[in-house]
């Protein structure tokens, strides 16, 4: 009996947090409990009684506990205490008793009704308060000197939970859009919580929660492991435009004017990674954004131009020949399209749109060419065409692949078509009667089918000045086709996020030794996926680098900063330019200058460790 009551409280424990894991809900994982328990004892009706009064499910205020306890029919009980630790997760204690019913033994005791028992425990990470910011040094506190998380100078916005198992030292503002956990501080100056997640003052409205100054709490190291290296060694990188994955036994030292584009993978950086200029990404982009109000303009900051680098697409339409009649002005738009591969299975990429140009005075007897100026990453461009301008609908109507080397030894004329661009040129010529039979624009076509409507267009910039961002995610085919926000399944099919894959996705990975050095002078803008758990930025806990992230003008690493054991420096404003990352865990986080609302997002956050049983 005493077995199977610990066999019991044990699965209690971690069904619980299981639950809890799964839902966000304290009252359906304290019912969970209740029902495997149940289970495993062979119960088979629902508690006679619960304390409190039936239901009895509550849910424990941060840094407090509820006590649930139900007895069944034959007297078995079980307790609950159910416990809100903060960003150390949650706790489910449990503590069972029942009667051990006598014949024969009675005659051998002194005839009473032995009481047997059995007590266990579950935690587990808790989603509602997983940390934008996380410092796991103990600096500050226990009498020690430093600070595990400072804020020097220009202040810093962040949406999400801050933790520090240290002190924070804050000289210029920090706004925190959630709870600030620091372990012992009761309070902080020039730190101020407002409603997440909107960053509204208090009192908050909907479905926004206050944020706090919680002292009293430790963040313990999720103990993530590292992403698996797939490729071999590779060589430092030249003028090809795309590095491949693998194992760079040389720091790549990014040369200012360099752009290259990382096909997906893990990039193993056995010597470190430095940028000291260029810009380096695996976003693929289309030739000549367009304006996010207008598709017939082009955005004056185009992603692949950032850092003074001249490595945006640009593209041109030719006629050539004359006579025949005149055709109505046709409008048209490209794509940049891509397969990339993980575990065996192809997977494909498509941007959005570029700008759109109207073809008028075209006539039938002439031909039309279209020069592309490529765009890194692109292997071949989708055309799609409108027979109503600018105003579409669009329809694809033909895929271009691209030819010869893509390199960028010299990009100076890139996207002008003057001067020289070893971004090489795609061209195709058609005779311009072709045109008006090309199929029409079909919204129940496949991607990448004839006649299929083209991926949605970019959204807004975070901030003025800065490149536009990608489409949001949508159910396929709606949403981003190409970047973050796309999702496929393990057998290749676009699928709502989340799902198994990202397609394109890169993690960083940092043996102990190796340090992240992004300097001012140079941009690195990369985004990591669901099949390496969000995990952009990797360096194990026998490191202790001073790694930092800088920026000229762009950089982002969408998905986790993991270096558990090493500090962080963010030196530039510019460190973080995506609308949402995956948060910072370090031993210690420095800010030293303004940066743009850091925002955490469960989107591009790694799963919680799963459920243990801790006692």
């Amino acid at each position: 009996v005493r077995r199977d009551l610990q066999a019991a409280v044990d699965a209690a424990a971690l069904a619980a947090a299981d639950k809890l894991q799964q839902t966000g809900n304290y009252p359906a994982a304290e019912l969970a409990a209740f029902t495997i328990f149940g289970t495993n004892l062979r119960l088979y009706s629902a508690p006679t009684t619960c304390l409190p009064p039936s239901p009895g499910f509550a849910t424990p205020g941060a840094g407090s506990s509820v006590t649930v306890t139900c007895t069944y029919s034959d007297g078995t009980a079980l307790q609950q205490v159910v416990s809100a630790l903060g960003p150390q997760g949650s706790q489910f204690a449990m503590s069972a008793s029942r009667d051990l019913v006598l014949q024969f033994a009675r005659i051998l005791t002194n005839g009473g009704t032995p009481r047997l028992a059995a007590s266990a425990s579950g935690g587990v990470n808790n989603l509602l308060v997983s940390p934008t910011l996380a410092a796991l040094n103990q600096a500050g506190c226990g009498g020690t000197s430093g600070a595990a998380l400072s804020v020097n100078s220009g202040g810093v916005s962040v949406v999400g939970d801050v933790v520090s198992a240290g002190a924070i030292s804050a000289v210029s503002s920090v706004q925190v859009a959630g709870d600030v956990y620091a372990r012992c501080q009761s309070s902080i100056s020039n730190v101020t919580t407002t409603c997440h997640p909107s960053g509204a003052a208090t009192p908050c409205g909907g479905s926004d929660v206050a944020g706090a100054v919680r002292s009293g709490f430790r963040f313990a190291d999720p103990g993530y492991p590292p992403p698996a290296v797939a490729g071999g060694s590779q060589a430092s990188p030249g003028g090809n435009v795309e590095l491949s994955p693998g194992t760079y036994a040389a720091n790549p030292s990014i040369a200012a004017g360099k752009c290259y584009f990382l096909s997906p993978g893990v990039y193993r950086w056995q010597s470190g990674y430095t940028s000291n200029g260029g810009f380096v990404s695996n976003e693929l982009k289309p030739p000549e954004e367009p304006e996010v109000t207008d598709n017939t303009l082009a955005s004056s900051s185009q992603f692949w131009n950032t850092n003074g680098v001249h490595c945006a697409g640009a593209y041109q339409t030719n006629v050539t020949g004359s006579g025949g009649e005149v055709l109505a002005p046709w409008g048209i738009e490209l794509t940049s399209a891509r397969t990339d591969w993980y575990a065996g299975t192809s997977y494909q990429r498509e941007s959005a749109p570029s700008r759109c140009k109207v073809m008028s005075g075209v006539k039938t007897s002439q031909f039309v060419q279209l020069n592309i100026s490529n765009v890194p990453g692109a292997q071949s461009y989708n055309i799609y065409l409108s027979s109503n301008g600018c105003a579409g609908p669009f329809g694809l109507v033909y895929n271009l692949p691209v030819t010869g080397p893509v390199q960028n030894t010299d990009t100076s004329g890139c996207g002008t078509f003057i001067g020289t661009c070893t971004l090489g040129i795609t061209t195709l010529t058609a005779p311009a009667i072709v045109i008006p039979s090309v199929p029409a624009p079909n919204p129940f076509a496949a991607p990448g089918t004839f006649g299929a409507y083209p991926p949605d267009r970019e959204t807004s910039p975070v901030v003025s000045g800065l490149p536009n961002q990608n489409a949001n995610r949508g159910a396929p085919p709606a949403g981003d086709r190409a970047n973050e926000n796309q999702c496929m399944t393990i057998a290749a099919l676009a699928t709502s996020c989340p799902g198994p894959i990202t397609p394109g996705a890169v993690a960083f990975s940092l043996p102990g030794g190796s340090c992240l050095n992004l300097t001012t002078a140079g941009d690195t803008y990369v985004f990591s996926g669901y099949q390496y758990n969000w995990m952009a930025v990797f360096e194990p806990s026998a490191s202790s680098c001073s790694n930092v992230i800088g920026a000229a003008g762009n950089s982002a690493f969408i998905g986790l900063v993991y270096t558990p054991s090493a500090g962080i420096s963010v030196p530039s404003s510019s460190g973080f330019r995506s609308r949402a990352m995956g948060g910072i865990i370090a031993d210690t986080i420095s800010f030293t200058s303004g940066v743009p609302a850091i925002v955490g997002s469960l989107a591009y956050m790694p799963s919680p460790p799963a459920a243990r049983l801790t006692g």
